[in-house]
Order: C-alpha cells, then structure tokens, then sequence
C-alpha cells in the first residue's frame, strides 16, 4: 500500500492524473485524528506514512478536485475491490463511489470512462487485481500506471477549430516544450536534441526535421499525460489551452 500510494502521488504532481474526492471522502482524510484504525498501528507500522500521505491529501488544492454527491439518489454501492474487507468505512466508500458513478454517467454521452478507481496492487508493481462483483454490476474500471491512457481526458479543453491545419516546427517545439515538462539537451554533434521528462522518459527532436509529423507528436500523449491536440495547442501557443472540468463540482 505505501509503495502504491507513493506512486500515486509521484503521477499526481507530475499532473498525468487527479484525484476526485467526494465531499464524505474529504472529511473522512481531514478527521483522520478520529477515524483512522490506530489499533492496528503495532501491526502494521508503514499506516503511520500512509496518515501522512492521506493527511497531506485532504490538504491538497493542485491536482485534486472535491465534488458533492451528497443529493445523489437511485445509486447502487459501487463493488469493493477484491481484497478488501466491508468494514463501515469501506461501505462509505461504496456508497460514495455508487454516487460518483451515477453523475459521472449524466455526464459522460460517450459512455468512455474518464475516472477509474486505482489499483493499489497494480500501483506496486504487481498484478492487477479485480472486484468483488459476482453480480456484475457496472463499476469503474481498476486501473494501473500503464493504463491510465486508456481513460479519457476529465476536461474539455477550448481549442481553435483550425488547429488541426497547423503544424508544430523544430523552433515552437525547441522553444516551448519545456511548458510540458521536458527539458532540452542539445546534441554533441549532428542534429538530434534530446528532451529528457521527469521519471527519465525521453523525446527525440531532430533540428533537420523543421515540420513535426503527427505522429511523432503524439509519442509525447504517454509522456505527458495530455492528447495530442492539447499538446499541439502548447507548442505552437506557449500556453496552456482554456479547460473546464466535465465533471460538476
């Protein structure tokens, strides 16, 4: 748990997810004082850096989005993951994410998830896990670090209905990716340059190649987190595009 929680975090600042929390969850984490299991603290002593994370959590304003189901009604408990134990708390958070569920479907035409419940096995470097679910019931999907691409983007973002006739150059993408996060390392001869992200990821940009396909744009949308679109939108503006959450708040 501490190892997946850890990366949790390590994706959140480096803004390649959010974490939704619901105004119970929210409480839940800032009253921890009171509603943390300290009994098994002797057992288990790792819980005291998972209090600290999830203190830290309830506190956190960049990345984390706190929305009010509370008025939500016809909503089925959410399934539990398979290993955990239905304790009282662990009925809140179905409740809470049935809640989720049943907005997120208002608003979601497409019928794609854009929220999924992370796994914390598969957030350790493990297998993923799966539900407790014989009944089937819709949930979101369990996800790991390799398939947070495969959810959708959780903003509509404001982009100019002509930017796919615009090309990316060798000078928008040398001068501006660093707004991505990569950091430009300029060849030792020849003309490749070498833009190094955090976690060590790495994108190749060749001087020689003044127009940069599509295609090799879009080997940045694992990198950063972001589609293509958006990250066409940065190079060529310097800026990111306008965004509105498409979940209420």
């Amino acid at each position: 748990m501490r190892k997946a929680m850890g990366k949790i975090i390590d994706f959140l600042e480096q803004d390649k997810i959010g974490i939704v929390l619901t105004q119970a969850l929210r409480r839940f984490i800032i009253e921890l004082g009171e509603t943390f299991d300290w009994s098994r603290m002797a057992e288990f002593p790792q819980l005291q850096v998972i209090y600290n994370i999830l203190g830290d959590l309830g506190l956190q304003k960049r990345g984390v989005q706190t929305i009010d189901v509370s008025n939500t009604e016809e909503f089925r408990p959410h399934p539990l993951p398979m290993d955990s134990t239905n304790t009282e708390f662990a009925s809140i958070w179905s409740d809470e994410l049935g809640r989720v569920f049943v907005v997120h479907s208002r608003c979601n035409r497409q019928r794609n998830f854009f929220i999924g419940v992370a796994c914390t096995h598969a957030f350790a470097g493990e297998a993923k896990g799966t539900y407790q679910n014989p009944s089937c019931a819709p949930a979101f999907p369990l996800v790991g670090p390799d398939d947070i691409q495969s959810l959708e983007d959780s903003f509509d973002w404001e982009l100019p209905p002509d930017l796919h006739q615009r090309e990316v150059t060798f000078d928008d993408a040398y001068k501006r990716v660093a707004i991505l996060g990569g950091d430009v390392t300029p060849p030792r001869g020849g003309s490749h340059y070498q833009v190094r992200f955090r976690g060590g990821r790495t994108w190749p940009l060749d001087r020689n190649i003044n127009r940069i396909p599509r295609a090799f744009l879009k080997e940045l949308e694992p990198i950063t987190g972001h589609r293509v679109e958006v990250i066409k939108y940065v190079l060529i503006f310097g800026e990111w595009p306008k965004r509105t959450a498409r979940f209420p708040t």
